[in-house]
């Protein structure tokens, strides 16, 4: 990271910002990672996770590397959205799957704040997908059946979500 920083300070002196080289490079490392975590079915139970990490990876080096400049903040959201939704409404569903597993109550050796964390994290995630009316059907799905078999780890772990989601979605 500390070489691709001082890439960036030198773009920016040089060229006052326009750093379109370095930030095709970037774009193109971000497909490229990202979709060997997305496009890879035999990794399916693992796609949120692994984003969930490459995600963190990338806003590390937003902050790090590129002092939050607003133009590679939008090529690393851009990219990020590209490689999240290359296979249609599959990353909408694994991630409401996901969400299902961390909020039953299977889980109860997760701290609320631990979980608070996670949650937020994958509204992150949530964010970027395009199949939000197919991420909304598994998650109605598996809340009702939390909710109904008794399942859910915490009633307000669930609020807190249906409420964030709430926020997320303006409804």
């Amino acid at each position: 990271m500390d070489t691709v920083s001082r890439a960036f300070r030198g773009c920016t002196h040089c060229f006052k910002g326009q750093c379109k080289s370095l930030r095709q490079a970037i774009s193109s490392y971000i497909r490229r990672t990202g979709q060997s975590i997305v496009m890879d079915e035999e990794k399916d139970k693992d796609m949120v996770s692994s984003l969930l990490e490459f995600k963190a990876s990338l806003d590390s080096i937003l902050e790090e590397s590129f002092s939050k400049n607003e133009a590679f903040c939008n090529t690393i959201k851009d990219s990020f959205e590209h490689l999240i939704n290359l296979r249609q409404n599959r990353p909408a569903e694994l991630i409401a799957k996901f969400l299902d597993e961390k909020l039953r109550d299977g889980n109860k050796g997760t701290s609320e704040e631990e979980l608070e964390g996670t949650l937020d994290k994958v509204l992150v995630l949530f964010r970027f997908i395009q199949g939000k009316d197919v991420f909304e059907a598994f998650y109605k799905k598996d809340l009702a059946k939390r909710l109904l078999l008794g399942k859910s780890a915490s009633i307000d772990a669930e609020k807190s979500m249906i409420s964030k989601l709430k926020t997320e979605c303006g409804s």
